[in-house]
C-alpha cells in the first residue's frame, strides 16, 4: 500500500494546493494516466470543505494495488448530501460529479469529530 497526504488551510486556494499536490502523487507512482478524474473530484470535496466545513482539512491518498482512494477529512461533523440543480446552475453539483464519476463513494462521520468524504477509481497505469 502507498500513502500520501497533505493539510490545508480552509481557504479557496486549497483547491489549488491539493490539485497540485495530487498531480504530484500521481506522477511519482506511474498513475498519471488517470489523474484528469481523480483531480478533478478532489477538487471538488475540497471546494465542499472550505465552503462548508470551515476547519483546517487533509488530503489522504492511498493506493490499495489497483484501487486509488482519496479522502478529504475535515473538522465539521455534517455530512453532505447530494442535491440535484439545474445544469444551468453555477454551484451545487460536485458531490452528483463525484457520484456518476467515482467507482465508489461515501462520506462518514469520524469518532474523533468531523467528517471524511471519499471517493475510490479503478488504477491504471498512464
Amino acid at each position: 500500500m502507498r500513502t500520501a497526504s497533505i493539510v490545508l488551510p480552509p481557504e479557496p486556494s486549497s483547491a489549488r494546493g491539493c490539485r497540485r499536490f495530487l498531480a504530484t502523487t500521481l506522477e511519482a507512482w506511474g498513475l498519471d494516466g488517470f489523474a484528469d478524474d481523480a483531480i478533478l473530484l478532489l477538487s471538488e470535496l475540497v471546494t465542499n470543505a472550505v465552503l462548508h466545513g470551515g476547519t483546517e482539512l487533509e488530503v489522504r491518498v492511498e493506493l490499495h494495488g489497483d484501487l486509488l482512494r482519496v479522502a478529504v477529512h475535515d473538522g465539521n461533523p455534517v455530512l453532505p448530501s447530494v442535491r440535484h440543480y439545474s445544469m444551468l446552475s453555477g454551484t451545487g453539483r460536485g458531490l452528483a460529479l463525484v457520484a456518476s464519476t467515482a467507482r465508489n463513494w461515501d462520506a462518514e462521520r469520524l469518532p474523533q469529530g468531523g467528517k471524511r468524504v471519499w471517493f475510490e477509481l479503478e488504477a491504471t497505469g498512464g
